[in-house]
């Protein structure tokens, strides 16, 4: 696809034409563009008016991602074809083709070759195992910063600050709240994420007042009980906790009552566990409340132009924070299977695959916004001319190198989970 559709404006083909003579020598100062740079804060010396600054800001967090995509996926890639011992001669020849690549094209070069060829390990050690291999993963979880958004939709409005935060709302996820008070589910009887004192059941990670809390998982501090295979004082041989954890358990079994300190799943109010202190939860809050972060999608705020709001929701999307889900490898042997091949597989999934479902999720939270990043050359013509082409040519290769990678972890899933 060429990602240059989205811009239909003479703007992109003259500062396409410009590129080379802006960025070349670089004196005098006229003629560079030392303000913008992919990933980074921009430097206010660019100019422009405050959406323009903005547009230019989204446009770097997009490509800083999008970076990031190509590089860490290439090394995934490169690890798993290096794991499944794909042909030497297939490594060597990405390797070829990257360095003979220009330098900004080289490290989608070695992605494209280096996962393709990981798929087709992946496929061949699988038939070899004589095996039913596959991943199953919980669904990633990434998270919009409500600070990001209101900070960005101030810069929108040019006012110091956006007081608008009760009125973002977290579309198709929950929105985590620090809240002053006590904080219930929405609905009766559900359950509510916690980081404060449950007052029913916890389920996650418990810091335990006088007396203990049931534990089935690790315990930081000291662990009673009688557990079989283990110490005798209720630790199992795998360093689990199966009795009263005298301190933090990670992890409580169904069903449990923490008095202490939750960090988890509560089915009843969540409260601070001081005077004056705050509880975080996605609930309804019986007091004041901060927006925290969403695991949707991030809505409303402060009112301001929409082109503005788009690249704001561009800008926190791709500075997501984004946490691998826990890989579980599942096996059906047949007789006479491959264990050799099966141990493979397993190591390498394990491995590599939690940062290749992260940036799925990401990704395909991102690709939607492509347009919005891509058909920015009308809002930033008021900065520094010499940055004009540079930040126009960013924003066309982070657009596609978002599709492309997007497509590559699809694929890469594809192969793992079928």
């Amino acid at each position: 696809m060429d990602s240059r559709r989205f811009l239909g404006s003479t703007l992109f083909v003259a500062a396409v034409a410009l590129i080379p003579a802006t960025l070349q020598g670089c004196e005098p100062d006229a003629l560079c563009c030392t303000e913008f740079q992919a990933g980074a804060t921009l430097n206010a010396e660019i100019g422009g008016s405050a959406q323009a600054q903005v547009a230019v800001q989204a446009i770097a967090d997009f490509a800083g991602i999008a970076n990031a995509a190509i590089t860490d996926l290439a090394s995934a890639c490169r690890s798993i074809s290096e794991d499944l011992d794909a042909p030497q001669a297939d490594r060597d020849k990405i390797e070829a083709d990257a360095n003979a690549a220009k330098t900004d094209e080289q490290a989608k070069v070695r992605m494209d070759g280096y996962c393709k060829l990981a798929i087709s390990a992946i496929a061949k050690v699988k038939g070899e195992a004589n095996a039913t291999i596959k991943i199953v993963a919980q669904p990633p979880k990434c998270e919009i910063s409500a600070s990001a958004k209101a900070n960005c939709q101030a810069k929108c409005s040019g006012s110091a600050k956006c007081e608008a935060s009760a009125e973002l709302k977290c579309e198709g996820g929950k929105l985590e709240l620090s809240c002053e008070g006590s904080c219930e589910a929405e609905v009766q009887g559900g359950s509510i994420s916690c980081e404060g004192s449950c007052e029913a059941n916890c389920e996650g990670e418990c810091t335990a007042s006088a007396g203990g809390v049931e534990c089935a998982g690790k315990c930081e501090g000291t662990c009673k009980g009688a557990a079989q295979g283990g110490t005798g004082e209720g630790i199992t041989a795998s360093g689990e906790c199966k009795g009263t954890c005298e301190g933090t358990c990670k992890a409580t079994p169904p069903n449990v009552k923490c008095n202490g300190s939750c960090k988890g799943s509560c089915t009843g109010s969540c409260k601070a566990t001081a005077p004056g202190a705050k509880v975080k939860c996605d609930g309804k809050c019986a007091g004041k409340a901060e927006p925290l972060k969403c695991d949707g999608k991030l809505q409303g705020g402060c009112q301001v132009e929409a082109k503005c709001d788009a690249n704001c929701d561009a800008s926190v999307q791709a500075k997501a924070e984004c946490t691998p889900p826990a890989i579980t490898v599942e096996i059906q042997a047949q007789a006479g299977a491959n264990l050799e091949a099966i141990g493979k597989l397993r190591a390498t999934f394990e491995a590599n695959f939690g940062v290749i479902f992260a940036f799925k999720s990401r990704l395909e939270g991102m690709l939607s916004l492509t347009g919005t990043i891509t058909g920015n050359a009308g809002a930033i013509g008021e900065i520094k001319a010499a940055c004009i082409p540079q930040v126009l040519a960013v924003a066309v290769k982070a657009g596609a190198d978002v599709t492309a990678s997007a497509q590559v972890t699809g694929s890469l899933v594809t192969s793992a989970t079928n």
